[in-house]
């Protein structure tokens, strides 16, 4: 999503871990990474994210056997 996020936020949101995306000439973009159990939990995460007011720009369903470690996934915000 766009922006920054203090991690005790990102703590709050199923106990998501989150990492900053640092490329040049792009807006400030924040990733987060973690499981969530439902797509209520989703449709939660999105609209914490949407009162706070960060723009997501995407969602990524990763394997899940995937290493959810944020520094090494391919996933964006």
């Amino acid at each position: 999503f766009l922006g920054a996020l203090e991690s005790s936020w990102a703590e709050r949101l199923w106990g998501m871990t989150s990492a900053p995306i640092e490329e040049a000439g792009d807006p400030e973009q924040t990733m987060l990474v973690g499981e969530v159990p439902d797509q209520t939990g989703l449709v939660g995460i999105i609209n914490a994210l949407y009162n706070l007011g960060h723009t997501v720009v995407s969602v990524e369903r990763l394997h899940p056997d995937a290493d959810l470690s944020p520094n090494e996934t391919n996933m964006e915000a």
